[in-house]
């Protein structure tokens, strides 16, 4: 029942975003406009007016994480992310999770304040204040397919965002509602995320797991034993890695958790030398997803599922390329960046000597 509430309601959502387009559109036709502007103007208008409700979602989060004690760390949209780094903001092209349209890092200055959930709500409460202002504005001008198209637009944003499932906004409220305990894990994934964009170098990963009991349920609990299960793999203990994983992938219904999982028991299976696992799990979408990144780790992974599994030389020399080149500026963790080092150095190894 849970899966089909869903699924209507991300139809309505996206037939509401068409909606939103087609407004647009509408709104220069009656302007007089031929209909090759019409289309032109009303999808550019549409696009455009997105891109800034996205950015003013973002902006909601950072105020009200502001309120409440946050420290912005980035803020990005698409690919572009800005970092704020001693007083100052610095532009990468790295986002900090893909396929996200925009991002909002902040750091919790005082974590014995536990209104978490307001920064959470702050990207929804920006949908509802522009679909009131744009409903005052179709009042006031009469011109409701202008008005239509931000309402429409907010609308789809908001009915996506608010569903409590996945990354999503409203996933991670209802998280926070239902078990307020794992607050502590959003607080210490906020600082691993955060110090992978200010200084990776200064800290293990170590320093950012903790005990999690195994009746606990939830994406931040989750996203810390992932965590953990690449500490294990980082030591070696690729038993125990493989425990940790397939224990969150059994139990999870988070999709950004079940992914990660399904990533490093890819990685366990390259260890391992069992391919078929490993081409089960690269063929997953999700996990293919994360592999096209062009970060380090992600590509080192990649070279080894190419050079082991389809043997395939030349997908895993242009791999091993992008790993290098990106490692110098890596937001992989001390300790993260060592060990994938001398993956890379190992897989060069076996290549040469196989020449």
């Amino acid at each position: 029942m849970k899966k089909i509430v869903t699924y209507l309601i991300q139809t309505v959502s996206v037939l509401v975003m068409m909606l939103a387009f087609s407004c647009g559109t509408i709104a220069f036709a009656e302007l007089g406009y031929s209909a090759v502007l019409v289309f032109t103007f009303g999808y550019a208008f549409a696009l455009l007016s997105m891109y800034l409700i996205l950015i003013l979602h973002e902006l909601g989060h950072a105020f009200c994480g502001y309120l409440t004690g946050y420290r912005l760390v980035a803020f990005g949209l698409g690919n572009f992310l800005l970092t704020k780094k001693s007083g100052r903001l610095h532009l990468s092209r790295t986002a900090v999770i893909k396929n996200v349209g925009a991002q909002y890092i902040g750091l919790k200055e005082n974590e014995s304040d536990q209104r978490t959930i307001l920064m959470l709500s702050g990207g929804l409460i920006v949908h509802l204040c522009l679909i009131l202002l744009a409903t005052l504005f179709g009042f006031l001008t009469t011109n409701w397919y202008f008005a239509g198209t931000w309402i429409c637009l907010n609308l789809s944003l908001l009915l996506f965002n608010a569903l409590p499932v996945g990354i999503t906004d409203g996933a991670k409220i209802w998280e926070l509602l239902q078990h307020p305990e794992n607050t502590k894990y959003a607080y210490m994934m906020l600082r691993h995320s955060a110090q992978t964009l200010l200084a990776p170098q200064e800290y293990d990963l170590k320093d950012f797991i903790m005990s999690v009991d195994e009746d606990v349920r939830g994406s931040f609990a989750e996203s810390v034993q992932n965590l953990q299960g690449l500490v294990f793999i980082l030591d070696d203990n690729i038993e125990l890695a493989k425990q940790q994983s397939q224990s969150v992938l059994e139990k999870t219904d988070n999709s950004m958790s079940k992914t990660i999982s399904q990533l490093y028991l890819l990685q366990i299976a390259l260890i391992e030398g069992d391919n078929k696992k490993a081409e089960e799990y690269a063929s997953i979408r999700g996990v293919k997803s994360f592999l096209s990144i062009k970060t380090a780790d992600m590509q080192i992974i990649q070279a080894w599922y190419q050079f082991k599994v389809k043997k395939d030389v030349v997908q895993t020399h242009k791999a091993m390329k992008i790993a290098r080149q990106k490692m110098n500026s890596s937001r992989m963790l001390r300790d993260e960046k060592s060990y994938y080092q001398n993956w890379l150095a190992e897989l060069e190894k076996e290549l040469t000597e196989g020449v």
